[in-house]
């Protein structure tokens, strides 16, 4: 992971920057499925949690405008040369390809997952275990419901065709960690640089 290229989002008077980033992300996550990319990481320069503001409001948590891609020059060359951002070129710039500074720490970037949703969880439990709807209800009762407050992408697998939320949470990493990644740039364990 020696070189990145950012692609940021411009602003639009049609379109909020997460319904964008979405978009944008639906077309990587299409692309390195088509190409089996296992060799290309995904950052967000502009990740930030929700924070307390003044009068008690929060913030949102927040992916940014950039999408950065990691990789090697060839692999960011390969893959941009699949022009796979056709048609959204009046949205978003592409950077170049350049080469990580020297002084850039390391991020891991992992998706997160909880059991959000109670009625669905009951619903297999039932077909699971063959019981009725309040004995399922008595065992998993909707307090137990878990939500994260992380930003997310709203994606479609291109494996199960189904939608969900995909909550990233960007972390500092104190050692470099060499791995692979999904089709969805991001790995459980590999670090990315971070500047």
């Amino acid at each position: 992971m020696d070189h990145y290229l950012d692609i940021r989002l411009l602003p639009d008077a049609d379109f909020a920057p997460p319904v964008l980033m979405n978009a944008l992300y639906a077309k990587l996550h299409r692309v390195l499925c088509t190409q089996q990319r296992s060799d290309i990481g995904v950052s967000f320069p502009g990740y930030t949690l929700a924070e307390g503001c003044s009068g008690g409001k929060t913030s949102s948590p927040s992916l940014g405008l950039t999408l950065r891609l990691h990789g090697t020059a060839a692999s960011l060359d390969h893959l941009m040369a699949q022009r796979w951002l056709m048609g959204f070129a009046d949205h978003a710039i592409t950077g170049n390809i350049l080469p990580v500074p020297a002084d850039a720490g390391h991020i891991r970037v992992l998706r997160r997952q909880v059991k959000s949703n109670p009625a669905r969880e009951r619903d297999r439990l039932m077909r699971r275990m063959n019981i009725t709807q309040e004995e399922a209800l008595r065992r998993i009762p909707d307090s137990q419901a878990k939500r994260l407050d992380l930003p997310f992408l709203t994606v479609d697998s291109s494996s199960t065709g189904q939608r969900f939320r995909l909550f990233i949470q960007q972390q500092t990493a104190i050692e470099i960690v060499e791995g692979y990644f999904n089709a969805y740039g991001l790995s459980a364990s590999a670090t990315l640089p971070q500047w």
